[in-house]
């Protein structure tokens, strides 16, 4: 009987040191896959693509990444950050590692939307509502009633809290006009109004909107009514009326 007693004893502490020696086993192999990632895996060349307004060259520099950086202490997502912030017309970007020595940086580039008038020129911005930069030259689309705040190239466009729901209102038009195709027959928008915006389309129609709506839906509807006009014809339409039903008023 005591012969059994000792017999489990030892194999509660083979048990014990069993689980222990699993325990460091483990511990080892991450210490040294991380040690193999920190001395192997270091940035040899940056591969840039997507860029057309930016050269390779000043993407690289403003990532801040340089030869000889760890593939995987860097943060990507500040690294994507800031190349956002230093570069104003990259509207987006992708950050990936391709071992054993190479980052990838993809970039999506915009284009200025629209200009919010200022005296003799404007802040230039892009549908999403990120500010460009400062532009003296006219731009084809003219924004009246949404005034920066401290605007500056990269930042996201912030104005005085009494223009807020406008702003909101310009970046949900500017969206729903880029998606349609129709951006670049609108020459002005004027949110001055309370309740109703006012866009100049074609040269020819100038269309009341609604401040707040479902703007695709919107657009949507103002074609079909263009399309039931002869093209001589010339006028507003009036899209704030009850259940969205265009009412046009010629010239």
């Amino acid at each position: 009987m005591a012969a059994v007693r000792k017999n489990r004893r030892r194999y509660k502490k083979r048990g014990r040191f069993g689980f222990l020696y699993k325990v460091l086993s483990v511990i080892a192999l991450v210490a040294a896959v991380l040690m193999g990632a920190t001395v192997f895996f270091r940035v040899e060349q940056v591969e840039i693509i997507g860029n057309v307004r930016y050269s390779a060259a000043q993407i690289e520099q403003a990532s801040g990444v340089e030869q000889g950086d760890n593939l995987y202490r860097m943060n990507k997502y500040d690294v994507a950050a800031q190349i956002r912030r230093k570069l104003p017309y990259v509207e987006s970007v992708n950050i990936r590692r391709r071992l054993p020595d190479t980052l990838v940086i993809t970039v999506n580039e915009c284009q200025a939307a629209a200009q919010l008038r200022s005296g003799d020129g404007g802040w230039l911005i892009s549908s999403s509502g990120k500010v460009l930069d400062w532009s003296d030259t006219p731009h084809a689309l003219r924004v009246d009633g949404v005034t920066p705040v401290l605007p500056e190239g990269g930042t996201t466009l912030v104005t005085k809290p009494a223009q807020q729901a406008r702003a909101d209102s310009l970046i949900a038009l500017l969206q729903a006009l880029e998606q349609s195709g129709t951006l670049t027959r609108v020459t002005h928008l004027d949110l001055t109004g309370i309740s109703c915006i006012r866009m100049k389309l074609d040269d020819r129609f100038t269309v009341k909107l609604p401040a707040k709506g479902d703007f695709p839906y919107l657009l949507a509807v103002m074609d079909k009514a263009i399309e039931s006009l002869e093209p001589y014809e010339r006028g507003t339409l009036d899209l704030t009326v009850k259940d969205y039903t265009v009412v046009f008023s010629p010239a």
